[in-house]
């Protein structure tokens, strides 16, 4: 309910404590154990073929397929790609060994977590700055993709934000982009992101394998949680990863949220 109340009434509030558990995270993770911060996606228990992994990104399955599932519908080859919000790197090192794209720029407001990418991360046209997704200082028309992955619910003012990703696109390039907001506010995110002007592509509601993937990666969370966070601070960030740990049957939850999924394109 608290929750709640900040995403409403209080987004800059929202946005602060967002920050303070985001830095709390990279100060206390200092090995790779932490290097995505999603609820993860999952969708062979409906059939489908699991991502094949190598040994090393097996334990971030969930949250690496999330990254998949966004990245997948389009070309990488040759294109320069923006990723604002990224966090602690997992998934621009994921995109770059996997789709390869030319280059590949990760922007993130947290100064521990670029500190961090640049330390861990050494592959050719992969780079991380500093920066904030409401006033990007890259020149217009610089990148043929931007991704965001489950950061712009912290934000602000999402307008601001939208009108950087029109500025910094090419022509026909494209915007991929995931996140969850509370059931009665999916309807003005939407029509938000019409109001970008971009052609909409492909968007799909994934909340039932969000969820799934939660349930899946219940244990690691928990011991990630045990691990790195002081035990008075532990039931937030239980909350904060989407679990309960009051029973094992407890099912995982998104705080009465929708999770969506989009590919828009400036066209």
């Amino acid at each position: 309910m608290l929750n709640k109340l900040l995403f409403h009434h209080f987004p800059n509030v929202k946005s602060w404590l967002t920050r303070l558990q985001y830095e709390m995270i990279s100060t206390l993770d200092k090995d790779r154990n932490a290097i995505f911060m999603n609820f993860g996606y999952t969708s062979h228990h409906k059939g489908h073929d699991p991502l094949p992994l190598s040994v090393e990104d097996e334990i971030h399955r969930y949250p690496l397929q999330l990254y998949h599932h966004v990245a997948k519908s389009i070309d990488w080859s040759g294109r320069d790609a923006l990723e604002v919000s990224s966090g602690r790197g997992g998934g621009a090192n994921f995109i770059m060994r996997h789709f390869k794209p030319k280059s590949y720029t990760g922007v993130d407001f947290s100064t521990r977590a670029i500190e961090f990418c640049r330390s861990h991360y050494k592959l050719d046209g992969l780079k991380f700055h500093h920066g904030n997704a409401e006033a990007l200082t890259f020149p217009d028309n610089s990148f043929d993709v931007v991704m965001n992955v489950e950061a712009s619910l912290y934000y602000p003012n999402i307008t601001k934000f939208f009108e950087h990703v029109r500025r910094v696109l090419r022509q026909d390039g494209y915007f991929l982009y995931t996140d969850l907001r509370y059931e009665e506010k999916v309807e003005i995110w939407h029509a938000q992101l019409k109001a970008m002007g971009l052609k909409l592509i492909k968007e799909e509601d994934i909340t039932d394998n969000v969820l799934k993937a939660v349930e899946l990666d219940r244990e690691r969370r928990i011991q990630l949680v045990d691990k790195y966070v002081p035990v008075v601070l532990r039931k937030a960030f239980y909350h904060f990863a989407g679990i309960k740990t009051d029973s094992p049957q407890d099912t995982p939850h998104l705080d009465n949220r929708k999770y969506w999924y989009f590919v828009l394109q400036k066209a």
